[in-house]
């Protein structure tokens, strides 16, 4: 494991000093590097997202409809874009696939007033991730507590969603917006979404019983989630939700929103790095 002050040394030990001249720049606060790269985006050709889904989600929230490339190292505790896009979880192998400068067009997803890169989601999952982050402690040992505690607390919602000019309701636990396959750590929400087809999947999961627990984590850890009879999926390329509450996430990162949630597939907009 590599710590991210040992990152520097490995990128200047294993980056290709023949095609790349390199600078380092650290951020300073929450989405400074949406801030940074935006402003920095015609200034190079490939920025490099050194972190989890967090530190990608703001470095390329910057980058969509440029014609700059994202890298990533990854270094989060999920890193479900990385994983998506195959690019090694070894820094070390990470910088050598940016050596490779394998690129392709991915589509991202404006949510309201933002946008997203690989899965977001409402119902139970935002509450855990907005409960998480202003938890006094942190890691994933809390972050277990708080999912098992308000487990038992959490009632299913009533979502009404218009898709394609119908209009249906649906009692859901959570309901996940997949544009990537995962949500990191190989947990694979939505098995067979292709992140640059110009759909995202709409992933409803119902409330489940804990008898019922295991098996769906097989199932999600297995590619085989949506064979489960609590969940159903809906490839959309535009979607209108009405939610009861405003807790949502994005790539991981808690936020609040209208209780309206406008959901569009912007195609091929963000220019990655891959190992593909």
């Amino acid at each position: 494991t590599v710590k991210k002050s040992g990152v520097q040394q490995l990128i200047q030990t294993h980056l290709d000093s023949t095609k790349f001249d390199y600078t380092i720049a650290y951020t300073e606060y929450p989405l400074h590097a949406k801030k940074k790269k935006k402003k920095e985006a015609d200034n190079y050709k490939i920025i490099v997202a050194v972190g989890g889904d967090g530190t990608v989600h703001e470095v390329g929230l910057g980058l969509i409809h440029t014609n700059t490339i994202l890298g990533i190292l990854p270094m989060g505790s999920g890193n479900g874009l990385a994983r998506h896009l195959n690019i090694p979880m070894s820094t070390k192998k990470a910088i050598l696939n940016l050596n490779q400068f394998k690129s392709k067009a991915i589509d991202t997803v404006k949510i309201n007033d933002t946008y997203f890169l690989g899965a977001g989601g409402i119902g139970f999952d935002a509450h855990i991730s907005n409960l998480f982050a202003s938890s006094k402690t942190r890691g994933f040992i809390t972050y277990i507590k708080i999912s098992i505690n308000e487990f038992f607390k959490y009632q299913e919602q009533e979502y009404e969603l218009q898709i394609e000019g119908n209009t249906f309701k649906r009692k859901a636990f959570l309901i996940t917006f997949a544009n990537s396959n995962q949500y990191g750590n190989n947990a694979f929400i939505a098995p067979e979404s292709v992140i640059d087809d110009g759909l995202i999947s709409i992933v409803i999961l119902k409330k489940f019983s804990l008898l019922y627990a295991i098996p769906l984590a097989i199932k999600l850890f297995t590619k085989k989630i949506n064979s489960s009879k609590f969940v159903e999926e809906i490839k959309i390329k535009k979607a209108q939700i009405k939610s009861p509450r405003q807790e949502i996430h994005l790539d991981g990162e808690p936020l609040l929103t209208n209780r309206e949630i406008n959901i569009e597939v912007l195609p091929l907009s963000l220019n990655v790095i891959t190992n593909e």
